[in-house]
């Protein structure tokens, strides 16, 4: 039954930031290799890349109905990434719409 629930709707960047602002982000979950997240990176981001994500899931230390929201360069990787996670029995994954390359785009900032 789960598989069969529709993923949570992709996050507008716009919201997030809003959201970051307010002090009620997600937890926010950068899935790309440590040198791309080392050239910048949302603020507050975690970085566990998407091929470490099954085996290291455990390290993000939240309750599997926390809401993710997570992100890489174009969004592959981040769909991946909330597909591995709901296969982990995180139930409130969303990938950030058009993930770091939509950000870049809306010129938000990026900590480095």
């Amino acid at each position: 039954m789960g598989s069969a629930m529709a993923a949570d709707a992709p996050m507008d960047a716009a919201q997030l930031l809003q959201r970051q602002q307010a002090g009620q982000a997600p937890v926010l979950l950068d899935v790309r290799h440590t040198d791309e997240y080392a050239d910048g990176h949302i603020a507050g981001a975690l970085n566990i890349p998407v091929e470490q994500l099954a085996s290291r899931a455990g390290v993000l230390g939240v309750p599997r109905d926390s809401e993710i929201v997570v992100y890489c360069v174009s969004g592959k990787r981040a769909a991946k990434a909330q597909q591995t996670l709901t296969d982990l029995g995180y139930s409130h994954v969303r990938v950030l719409d058009g993930s770091l390359n939509g950000w870049r785009q809306r010129h938000l900032p990026l900590a480095h």
